[in-house]
């Protein structure tokens, strides 16, 4: 993505200026922070919820509204002498219903039911060897996986969206767990300047997108490749395959640090893949971002926002103009931002 490339350099920015963030008093100059042996792990739970009961609401008074939403995460580090294993995972997931009642009158009974807003796990899992005691360099290894975990079917031209269940009744299902799952494996070096910020970088790496479901992976379009032309009325291609794979570079810089006393939290993810067998101009970005405002003790309120673009993978463009604010399909950059009160464990 030709574009994309503002992103991580406005990103590379912003870290080259935040230790301004993080001033300390001269005279009393911070001591270098040392890796602690043995595991560290921790734990976080945000939800958000938003309800709003009308009942025989004035004019223009609006509609029922029930939503929930909720964000897990999970870490588990360890360092054994020159050892680095580092493991994380979290999982987002949102659903609302707009309005009451059944969808239409007289043609359905169907009640209006819970449409989809996010659902996305992520897990990531790298290990390193320092290459000397007194080195910032390390071989490393790094696995990632991104998927979801719920089924969603796709609504229809009277009542358009992406639903948990089956509302127009074809049995058309556009995603579950394992389709598709998104996969690198990758073997590089990785670059810690200090506790809170890292550079892996691996000249090999392999990508693949796998979709496991033969009905899913017939419609092509989550980046797995297709032949021919698609059936006009159901939109499957008959020649098909489950699984795309790709050779390529990969950059991941990751940040996390903590201002003002620790009341502030900001942590970021930022991955870059080209593939060089196919348009490697064309760079894949997958770029995390979570600042947390602590309230109370273990208590936060978090914001995350989440970029992601893939040159092999279609996304619903947005257009406000449009049943349900969507215009097909096509490449974009896809944009997701999330607000939860979270609670945090450290064990």
């Amino acid at each position: 993505m030709k574009r994309s490339v503002y992103l991580p350099l406005t990103w590379l920015v912003f870290l080259l200026f935040t230790p301004c963030l993080n001033a300390q008093d001269p005279a009393k100059p911070k001591e270098k922070e040392k890796p602690q042996e043995g595991w560290k792990t921790g734990a976080g739970l945000g939800l958000d919820f938003a309800q709003l009961l009308q009942i025989n609401p004035r004019q223009g008074a609006g509609q029922n509204r029930l939503g929930f939403g909720s964000a897990f995460n999970f870490y588990g580090n360890l360092r054994k002498g020159r050892l680095a294993w580092d493991n994380a995972s979290i999982w987002q997931f949102g659903i609302q219903r707009l309005g009451a009642g059944v969808i239409a009158q007289g043609v359905t009974q169907k009640k209006i039911p819970f449409q989809k807003a996010i659902d996305e796990l992520r897990l990531n899992s790298k290990i390193g060897y320092q290459i000397s005691k007194k080195s910032k360099f390390f071989y490393a290894a790094d696995l990632s996986f991104l998927s979801q975990l719920t089924k969603t079917y796709q609504g229809n031209k009277e009542y358009p969206g992406n639903f948990l269940t089956d509302v127009a009744g074809t049995g058309k299902i556009l995603s579950k767990f394992f389709s598709p799952a998104t996969i690198t494996i990758s073997i590089g070096f990785d670059f810690k300047p200090d506790n809170s910020l890292s550079f892996y970088y691996s000249p090999v790496g392999g990508k693949f997108i796998i979709v496991g479901n033969d009905v899913i992976a017939s419609y092509g379009v989550h980046g797995n490749p297709v032949e021919g032309m698609p059936d006009p009325t159901t939109g499957r291609y008959a020649e098909y395959d489950n699984t795309f794979a790709a050779l390529g570079s990969l950059l991941r810089t990751k940040y996390a640090n903590k201002f003002f006393k620790d009341k502030i939290a900001f942590a970021a993810s930022l991955t870059l893949f080209s593939n060089y067998i196919k348009n490697a101009q064309n760079i894949d970005v997958d770029w995390t971002n979570e600042l947390a405002v602590q309230l109370a003790k273990g208590l936060q309120a978090t914001v995350t926002v989440n970029v992601f673009y893939d040159d092999d993978v279609m996304v619903q463009i947005t257009d406000y103009s449009y049943p349900n604010g969507i215009r097909g399909l096509g490449r974009r950059v896809s944009l997701t931002q999330q607000l939860l009160l979270k609670y945090n464990v450290v064990f």
